[in-house]
């Protein structure tokens, strides 16, 4: 008995290890304005394992590929109806800039310093253009940041910021390829930094007393 879980767990570590080492690629092209319209490629291990995506007026196709066997899976077509932005949504979208208020130097650094990791373990090459805007000018500004780092390499993007309001008049087409495992271990040394441990490890710990003081009230 001993013996079948030692094979066992032997399966699972190598299947583990084969899904972590072995490299994604996926290259996408659309455009937003009104509604969103994208047609997309995700392959794993040089296109054993693939999946397909295209949206196009409002109606989803996906394709499973396994080597050369496809299954088609049928289109869904969602019709969203049109309604305001709740007044709830409004304000959480626009407390942006009281969020930013409290991230210390030290978060901010170590936010840039690992997506600044990710843009280089996933091998980004972007070409975009158009025009963006949040309803917070505080959001807006946040971003030019983001795609000033994101601007680099094989990257072209020509995205114009409008500080007016809500703006969103985007196409363009992105490629990359990353190894899972690189990824993670950029995701674990992230949450391991000081600045992000002590936000999570009070949550944990402020969770902890919440539960005590249920348990001896």
């Amino acid at each position: 008995m001993s013996g079948v879980l030692f094979y066992i767990l032997i399966t699972i570590v190598t299947l583990l290890l084969l899904i972590l080492f072995a490299p994604i690629h996926f290259n996408f092209k659309g455009e937003y304005s009104h509604n969103l319209n994208f047609q997309g490629r995700v392959g794993w291990a040089g296109g054993l394992l693939s999946l397909e995506m295209i949206r196009s007026e409002g109606s989803i196709y996906l394709v499973l590929g396994l080597l050369s066997l496809r299954k088609t899976i049928p289109a869904r077509e969602r019709k969203t109806p049109i309604r305001t932005k709740p007044l709830k949504e409004k304000r959480r979208i626009n407390s942006i800039g009281d969020i930013l208020s409290v991230i210390n130097r030290q978060l901010f650094t170590a936010v840039k310093v690992v997506f600044s990791k990710l843009v280089r373990a996933l091998h980004l090459g972007l070409n975009i253009s158009g025009t963006y805007g949040f309803d917070d000018p505080a959001l807006t500004g946040v971003s030019m940041g983001v795609i000033a780092v994101l601007n680099r390499g094989g990257s072209s993007m020509d995205l114009k910021p409008d500080f007016t309001g809500e703006v969103v008049d985007i196409r363009g087409t992105i490629r990359g390829w990353f190894f899972p495992l690189q990824i993670l271990a950029i995701g674990v040394a992230f949450l391991l930094k000081k600045p992000v441990r002590l936000i999570w490890w009070s949550k944990i710990k402020f969770k902890r007393k919440q539960k005590e003081a249920v348990q001896y009230a």
